[in-house]
């Protein structure tokens, strides 16, 4: 049994075994209500960087873009009241594929795979994953090229941060946000495009970035940044709303 950001229990979906489950789809977002970050694929930025600030978390080969959701670890500020992603809010694509996942074995061989903890699978109804004669369903190579599209955008997002090492564009750094409350917060421990060292690039190097794609992924995540006192104000409204249901409460 595998265990992973969102997933339970990943198992390997197999044409005999399962060849009569079926998913009835999520009525709500429960199952990611205790994250509060999820990995953002470079592809994604320009829509994620509406709502999310795009940070960079990890060390060297293992860094990468997370969009973060909360401020407060296991606290996803992004579910309403129902548990349902906030409405026009674009939906990251990890969170999207669930209950499915690409597995890779290190070489190019990849495996679909599927959190067999999810309440949603049942024998009754609900997507069917097979036909009869054991075919994959329209509906399963959807995902599967789905799964397979995400997968290949990651590989291209791997290419963004080990360009950003080799020039150095990653820094530490500690954001201090403040509310005109007069409540604070400091987010710590994550990395971000060091805009002087951006700004000191060579002409040879921006239009490598440019051509490579890269160029417009720098300026989303930049931006973004701005969203981390949106944050804190749904951070402090959630707080805020919590004291309430104790108070309450007694």
């Amino acid at each position: 049994m595998t265990t992973m950001l969102l997933y339970k229990e990943i198992k390997a979906l197999n044409r005999d075994e399962h060849k009569t489950l079926k998913l009835k789809p999520a009525a709500d977002c429960a199952f990611a209500a205790h994250t509060h970050l999820v990995p953002l694929a470079g592809l994604e930025f320009f829509q994620a960087a509406r709502h999310y600030p795009i940070i960079f978390i990890g060390q060297g080969e293992q860094l990468m873009p997370i969009a973060l959701l909360g401020l407060a670890e296991g606290q996803n500020t992004f579910l309403d009241a129902t548990l349902q992603w906030q409405a026009n809010t674009y939906v990251p694509a990890f969170v999207r594929r669930y209950p499915f996942v690409m597995a890779q074995d290190g070489s190019e061989n990849f495996t679909v795979c599927f959190d067999a903890a999810y309440s949603g699978w049942n024998e009754e109804e609900g997507r069917e994953l097979f036909g009869a004669e054991g075919e994959n369903s329209a509906y399963l190579n959807e995902m599967i090229q789905f799964l397979q599209n995400f997968t290949r955008e990651m590989e291209r997002t791997r290419e963004l941060v080990s360009t950003l090492n080799t020039l150095e564009l990653l820094t530490p750094r500690t954001l201090q946000l403040t509310h005109p409350s007069g409540e604070s917060f400091v987010l710590r421990d994550f990395q971000a495009v060091d805009e002087a060292k951006f700004a000191a690039l060579s002409d040879e190097q921006v239009l490598s970035l440019h051509k490579s794609g890269f160029l417009g992924w720098i300026y989303a995540h930049l931006m973004s940044l701005g969203n981390a006192n949106l944050l804190f104000e749904r951070f402090l409204a959630n707080k805020a709303a919590a004291s309430g249901a104790d108070a309450t409460k007694h």
